[in-house]
């Protein structure tokens, strides 16, 4: 081979390396994680849509403050 031959075989080579190394693994970046080449394979997952308030219990004891601090409010009125 000429010596142009085998530096453009290593130039390609060198190049090729960092895509070939870089594919076939999900990756951490950037905040994201980038998919492997065989997401498409993988299941969907399913998450079932949960309640309007994730906190029930948290939910009624707020209500019932309010409704104290308006029964509170309206006697306050009153007097």
């Amino acid at each position: 081979m000429s010596c142009r031959k085998v530096g453009v075989f290593l130039i390609g080579a060198v190049c090729m390396l960092p895509a070939l190394c870089s594919t076939g693994c999900s990756v951490y970046q950037n905040g994201m994680t980038l998919p492997n080449p065989y997401y498409h394979k993988n299941l969907p997952q399913y998450f079932p849509r949960g309640t309007e308030f994730p906190f029930p219990r948290e939910a009624a004891s707020l209500q019932e403050s309010e409704k104290d601090i308006n029964r509170v409010q309206g006697l306050g009125e009153t007097h």
